[in-house]
């Protein structure tokens, strides 16, 4: 139990959402200049369909063709893709793409930064956390232009997300801070319930002290 509390007082959770969101915002910047090449994937898993003959035989199958690399993924025949659909050029595509990752990675960079010098609850930190909303708002209206709704999807989850850690690093205590703050109140309720319970005695005292049938009474 001992372990389990030294844990638990040692890992704070505001660090761990800093983390992740550094990483991520890092991560997803880097990804849009490290593009994965475009090669066959000869492997049966991950075969799409087969052709058979009148024999039963396989005769042909159709291998899918995967981006190969780090990141797993080609973004700028995916941004030239998007922007085609409203007849944008393909140099307006790869400039807002390099733009942003750019921007991600300096934000990713940031909150890094921010972790590591401890200022989450600074206003660098608060000026992060709203440039992660103001971003994936903004992919959201390019989702929508774009006519992606798998992406607006996945966007608006991450934008409730962020709202919600900005929310929380506002108005949440670090975890001593609030144990300390309960003991306090535990302490200060039961000195209340103590006095009312008290007041209520003698309450209690004098109108049994009324209700005698005294001498003088008569």
């Amino acid at each position: 139990m001992n372990v389990i509390k030294y844990l638990n007082n040692n890992i704070s959770f505001y660090n761990m959402l800093m983390l992740f969101w550094g990483l991520f915002w890092l991560l997803n910047g880097l990804d849009k200049f490290f593009n994965g090449d475009f090669i066959p994937n000869p492997e049966s898993y991950a075969t799409k369909a087969v052709i058979i003959n009148l024999d039963g035989k396989e005769t042909y199958s159709i291998q899918p063709v995967e981006p190969y690399g780090w990141f797993g993924v080609n973004r700028d025949a995916k941004m030239v893709g998007y922007f085609k659909r409203l007849n944008l050029p393909e140099w307006m595509a790869l400039s807002a793409l390099y733009t942003m990752g750019s921007i991600e990675t300096v934000l990713g960079l940031s909150l890094l930064l921010v972790l590591m010098f401890g200022k989450i609850h600074s206003d660098w930190n608060r000026l992060n956390m709203k440039m992660i909303i103001a971003i994936f708002s903004l992919f959201s209206i390019f989702d929508i232009l774009f006519g992606d709704r798998m992406e607006l999807w996945e966007h608006g989850t991450f934008l409730i997300l962020a709202t919600i850690h900005y929310i929380y690093f506002l108005f949440a205590i670090p975890g001593e801070t609030f144990n300390s703050i309960r003991d306090s109140l535990y302490k200060k309720a039961k000195e209340l319930l103590k006095n009312f319970s008290r007041v209520g005695h003698r309450k209690t005292a004098r109108v049994n002290v009324v209700g005698l049938d005294l001498p003088g009474n008569k």
